[in-house]
């Protein structure tokens, strides 16, 4: 009898994999065949692809968090029967429509929190190291299934890759009197960093069934990805999760209220309530996900932000990097060499001197003249460009400075870059694709960023994933800069140290630790990378002076 059942089960477990292969070949020209692995909640259908590489998609580290779920901690994943399918990404965060943003996942739900993995092992004896990725989007936007964050190119060079989803805006940010009543910690608030911090304890329990190395997890994002990172480096509850960090284009350590008070938190999910016409947290929890959204997306969108709960966060992460209260692990940190276009200064008025002082009047009142000093603006040319470096020192080159100074400062490995190599723009496929106004909207952008080094350029090179993001006019050039950037990472995520040799068998220039106040190198990645001297401290440290007095 017990032989029949598991005849059974065996044939039934085949019949449901072929069944579904097919289902998902007919969507697909890529070939594959499918790869079952065993995590502790149960067994995985993935696919191996024709590289070789091993890819399983929407696999859930968490409890969806619905109904009575929505605004509490991440709850652990039921096991379930039989072999799951991990064929496909799962439903992405709820979250508005952005015009530059593609993604490969089909719906959007609250329950999001899944994750991808992409292995070259061939089985679980292996031990390679892990990289995990966290998406940027202003803490509204993303998921793990963009292109751009693609995990084949770098399973290929030997490391695990993982992305991740974790709520965003209102689902993952908002804080409220009641939700802290009712929660054992006193807290609320920080959900998508505390799903973030489910995501790596899944993987520490998980990864070796995927041939990844738990002790050698790496842990890194891009814009409030990168924030996140920092904010893992401080918190409590991530400390042992990882054994290193890279940090793209930010971090809370900032000039400007990027954290707040759980009082401050508190009054904004309040005041939530009140536009919602709802008295209480249970009738919050009751309004549909898509009313709730529409609700939270008037005004100011971004308003929901990381807090000093007590829990996640015990201080402002400024304050503890400061203490040297941060994991003390290897850090590869920097940032873009156009962050920001000029017209986020001038607001798409003309670039003259004039516009420029009263822009940046307008961030630093009566200190502007004194912060102007530190641009080169010789000639009418030179406008534009220091409208961008002043707009993107304010809001993203500054706070990575001060996370390289300070984790450097606390005698932990540090390796700091900027990436110049100006970026092709979209296809004019891509451009003229879509209404007029979406390709109106594409234009006007493309034209802004097109052969800039600008806000999240660099992610595609880093990744190796120029050929998986069609979108862009790429030539030979930008994949010279990809392999090279690639390696670094790469060579980072295996040892700590972004030296070595390059993927593509070239010897890489050597990248010279960061050491504040008396060796002050960085690599600048470009078509020739090269390591330069900082000359930006005393700018950095104005800034620090003049924090951001308009609250902007």
């Amino acid at each position: 009898m017990n032989f029949t059942l598991t005849l059974l089960r065996v044939i039934f477990t085949q019949i449901l994999l072929l069944s579904f292969y097919n289902a998902s070949l007919a969507q697909s020209s890529e070939p594959w065949s499918v790869t079952v692995a065993s995590v502790a909640e149960g067994k995985l259908a993935g696919k191996t692809l024709k590289s070789g590489i091993r890819v399983f998609r929407g696999i859930p580290y968490a409890a969806p968090p619905v109904g009575n779920l929505r605004w509490k901690l991440p709850q652990p994943v039921d096991e379930w029967d039989g072999i799951r399918p991990a064929i496909d990404f799962s439903a992405r965060p709820v979250q508005k429509s952005g015009i530059l943003y593609e993604f490969r996942s089909e719906t959007m739900d609250e329950d999001c929190l899944y994750l991808n993995i992409w292995t070259s092992a061939k089985s679980d004896k292996e031990r390679l190291p892990v990289y995990v990725f966290i998406h940027g989007g202003s803490f509204i936007h993303g998921d793990g299934s963009q292109p751009a964050y693609d995990g084949e190119s770098m399973a290929k060079e030997g490391v695990v890759y993982v992305s991740i989803n974790y709520r965003l805006g209102v689902f993952g940010f908002m804080s409220h009197p009641e939700l802290s009543k009712e929660s054992p910690n006193g807290s609320s608030g920080n959900y998508g960093l505390l799903d973030q911090t489910a995501a790596l304890k899944w993987i520490q329990k998980n990864i070796n069934a995927f041939g990844g190395d738990p002790n050698r997890v790496t842990i890194g994002g891009e814009s409030v990805g990168s924030q996140s990172i920092s904010a893992h480096l401080v918190s409590p509850l991530s400390r042992g999760l990882f054994a290193g960090a890279i940090a793209q284009s930010g971090s809370l350590l900032d000039t400007r209220p990027l954290t707040l008070s759980l009082k401050e938190s508190e009054e904004m999910g309040l005041a939530l309530a009140r536009s919602a016409k709802v008295g209480s947290l249970a009738d919050l929890r009751e309004l549909s996900a898509e009313h709730l959204l529409k609700i939270a997306s008037k005004n100011n969108p971004r308003r929901f932000k990381p807090v000093v709960d007590g829990y996640f966060l015990d201080d402002f992460p400024l304050n503890d990097f400061t203490s040297g209260n941060q994991a003390k692990v290897p850090l590869l940190v920097g940032w873009n060499a156009d962050e920001v276009p000029s017209a986020a200064l001038f607001r798409f008025r003309k670039a003259t001197p004039k516009n420029l002082k009263k822009a940046v009047e307008r961030l630093y009142g009566t200190d502007a003249e004194e912060l102007l000093k530190y641009y080169s603006i010789k000639n009418k040319k030179q406008i534009r460009k220091a409208g961008s470096a002043i707009i993107s020192d304010h809001l993203i080159n500054y706070s990575s400075w001060k996370l390289a100074d300070l984790h450097a400062n606390k005698k932990a490995p540090v390796y700091r870059y900027l990436f110049a190599h100006p970026h092709p723009g979209l296809t004019s496929r891509k451009m003229n694709s879509g209404s007029f106004l979406q390709v109106l909207g594409k234009r006007l952008i493309n034209n802004i960023i097109a052969e800039t080094a600008f806000h999240a350029a660099e992610i595609e090179y880093a990744l190796g994933n120029l050929d998986v993001q069609g979108n862009y006019d790429w030539d030979e050039d930008d994949y010279k800069v990809s392999r090279q950037m690639q390696s670094y990472f790469v060579n980072f995520i295996k040892t700590g140290n972004p030296n070595g040799q390059g993927i593509d068998q070239t010897v890489l220039t050597r990248w010279p630790k960061l050491e504040p106040k008396t060796n002050e190198k960085f690599m600048e990645i470009g078509l020739e990378s090269k390591v330069q001297s900082d000359k930006s401290r005393e700018r950095y440290m104005l800034l620090q002076k003049l924090g951001s007095p308009s609250g902007e």
